[in-house]
């Protein structure tokens, strides 16, 4: 069984475990993952080349390939990593009784797996095992983790793998002085021999989980990403809380041993712990690491130290995402954008990134068999064979920067012009340029809320982004709020407004941009008009003059505005979520001293303020065309580039809601 069936059969049966970060991972996407990681493992594998291969039947390469998985739920990231190890040995001649002793030999000395779910890992024994009776459960190298509190010691809790950043074998402690480890309560799945249920401690795999995790030549892993407020739910509060503090114990004693490690972890996700425990397992001159992210990690500002960090100790060797719509997820359970990232240690400058776009999904072994060799025969930049979609190369200073944004993109060349003008120098960002995004939706939610239009006191506001809101480049105010406290006397001896309005509408501008919006059914990523207004789900623009601002609405919503604002998504790339610092870092004209540019780009607003646009989906229209002709003519840029740019954008699966070579009854069916 070349694929994981035991995580959506865990899933049915255990319901979903999303508290705890089990997302199982796609069968097709752990076969894919496995097979790139043992490609990138035969070139680093020494003597090892194109022409030579590693002798996959060799006991000794097998050996060689020590493979953790720190949270291995039901194992399908381990099963396909030994189903392709498998392959490989077959193809090379392995005889049956060969592949068997293999088999025996990875499952009980080479894999390795930890779970906090004792089904999850009974369930990944079942899947190493299958089709070989020789393999005796109590040798294999599945662990469970403690979690919560432990049976002999209900005051002490225990954070799962996490704990494994507490043994100084694995994160040293400079000036430690000899301080013991602190205790971990590891098992294994089942009594090891000469024991019994009865008299198999807590502490019997004490040596045998941390041996378990050190100098491994592969991790692979599809780290949990909860949020740490949401860690422990199953348990009560104080457990809960208890849990939490003793995850920021481990995060203080990895800092305190790899200072880098700094920014790199988060307060939000526990995910970035188990990428700087996984960076502890791998020896710092050899290893490969692969793992499933959320795609929004790859571009996110707030990721950018991790990326950094990842790119100064790896050479990323392939990122891969799958852009068709309804397959972008590569965990079960899940509806968010997910990549593969696999990395290797690297000595000396790095090389290229490869990046893998995929314009369908697998559905089975044959059609991942189908892809990989597509793979292997697409050696540069161009298009996989059999519709898979495309391959190209990202320069490793690009990736080093923390540039990691090829992932949002379908198309290379829409990835390749983003980054070009997010990086023009001739124009500054809005944040240089003194204009001033500001977060008033979060105010709006919190102090404020709708009123009937005409109540005494209330304000207009943006609020809506949706395919019936927004319909031209002239905002049109659609809702009214007031003060959630309010007293009518304050108002009136204000002169007839409240005091918590006249704040508020200090930070209105003439010009908003959109803090996120559904990427195929929104219109516009920007509105000016000649009031100020403040949005809920809009940023308005401070420090802009009404000229300036109509200018700098149409220069956002044409090709190069919606390219640099796309580059950073946040939640989904279908429905980016932007910030207001991502947004200030937006690259603009020079509207205020360029008298030529802003008064082009205004009176194209001017002409275009009525025209109703079409939804982002649609495609090409007259008023899109209208915007990229006035930025060429205003920034003198190509007008036949911004049009192949326009088109091309039109084109992407997340825009058009179709992937490539994709038509709707396909979609349907």
């Amino acid at each position: 069984m070349g694929a994981d069936h035991a995580g959506p059969l865990f899933n049915r049966v255990m319901g979903n475990q999303a508290s705890d970060g089990a997302f199982f991972t796609r069968p097709v996407a752990a076969a894919i993952a496995a097979r790139l990681t043992l490609d990138v493992a035969g070139e680093t594998t020494d003597n090892a080349s194109a022409a030579s291969p590693p002798d996959w039947t060799n006991p000794q390469t097998w050996q060689a390939h020590k493979t953790v998985d720190l949270a291995c739920g039901s194992g399908a990231l381990l099963a396909a990593l030994l189903a392709d190890l498998k392959r490989r040995a077959r193809q090379q001649g392995a005889t049956d009784t060969q592949i068997d002793n293999l088999q025996t030999l990875a499952v009980e000395e080479t894999i390795k797996g930890m779970d906090i779910n004792p089904i999850s890992l009974q369930l990944a024994a079942s899947q190493l095992t299958t089709g070989n009776h020789y393999i005796g459960y109590r040798r294999m190298g599945l662990h469970l983790m403690p979690y919560g509190p432990q049976a002999d010691n209900p005051a002490m809790v225990s954070a799962g793998s996490l704990e494994l950043l507490g043994q100084q074998t694995i994160v040293p402690r400079p000036g430690s002085l000899g301080l013991p480890d602190d205790r971990i309560a590891a098992q294994s799945v089942w009594p090891a021999p000469g024991h019994t249920a009865d008299t198999h401690t807590a502490d019997t795999e004490l040596r045998d989980a941390v041996d378990a995790a050190q100098n491994a030549r592969i991790v692979i892993m599809n780290p949990p990403f909860t949020n740490r407020a949401k860690m422990g739910e199953k348990f009560p509060k104080d457990t809960q809380h208890r849990l939490r503090r003793r995850v920021d114990a481990m995060e203080q004693l990895l800092i305190g041993s790899d200072s880098e490690l700094t920014d790199f972890v988060d307060k939000n996700s526990i995910g970035p712990l188990f990428t700087a425990l996984a960076d502890k397992c791998l020896p710092q001159t050899a290893g490969i690491l692969t793992m499933v992210e959320p795609t929004i990690a790859l571009t996110g500002t707030s990721k950018q130290r991790k990326r950094k960090l990842l790119a100064q100790r790896y050479h990323i060797h392939t990122v891969l995402t799958c852009h068709q719509p309804g397959q972008i997820n590569l965990s079960q359970h899940t509806s968010i954008n997910e990549s593969i990232i696999i990395a290797k240690r690297h000595a000396g400058p790095k090389p290229d990134t490869r990046f893998i776009n995929l314009d369908r999904m697998p559905t089975d072994d044959d059609e991942v068999s189908d892809l990989h060799q597509s793979l292997m025969d697409c050696a540069a930049d161009g298009v996989i064979a059999n519709g898979w979609g495309t391959v190209f190369y990202w320069p490793s200073e690009r990736i080093e920067a923390a540039d990691w944004t090829p992932a949002v993109w379908r198309s290379p060349d829409l990835a390749e012009a983003a980054a070009q003008f997010a990086n023009d120098d001739s124009l500054k960002t809005l944040e240089q340029a003194g204009l001033l995004p500001q977060a008033t939706g979060q105010l709006l939610r919190g102090s404020y809320e709708p009123a009937e239009a005409g109540l005494p006191g209330s304000f207009p506001i943006l609020k809506s982004k949706g395919k019936d809101a927004q319909t031209t480049i002239q905002s049109r105010p659609d809702e009214h709020w007031i003060p959630k406290q309010r007293g009518e006397s304050i108002r009136l001896a204000n002169g007839g407004t409240y005091p918590e309005v006249d704040k508020m509408l200090t930070k209105a501008g003439h010009l908003l941009i959109t803090a996120g919006q559904d990427n195929s059914a929104g219109r516009l990523t920007a509105t000016a008009d000649d009031e100020k207004y403040v949005g809920n789900g809009w940023f308005p623009v401070t420090g802009v003059s009404v000229v300036e601002a109509k200018a700098l609405a149409v220069f956002i919503n044409s090709t190069p505005g919606r390219l640099q604002l796309m580059r950073h998504p946040g939640k989904k790339l279908a429905f980016p979520i932007y910030s207001a610092a991502e947004v200030a870092n937006l690259r603009i004209p020079d509207v205020r001293n360029d008298a030529r540019a802003r008064q082009i780009l205004a009176d194209c607003w001017q002409q275009t303020k009525d025209t109703p646009v079409p939804q982002f989906r649609d495609g090409e229209c007259q008023v899109r065309q209208q915007w990229d002709d006035a930025v060429a003519r205003a920034l003198s840029y190509n007008p036949q580039e911004l049009t192949r740019l326009r088109r091309l954008l039109h084109q992407e699966p997340h825009i058009r809601g179709l992937g490539y070579n994709q038509h709707g009854d396909a979609a349907a069916a």
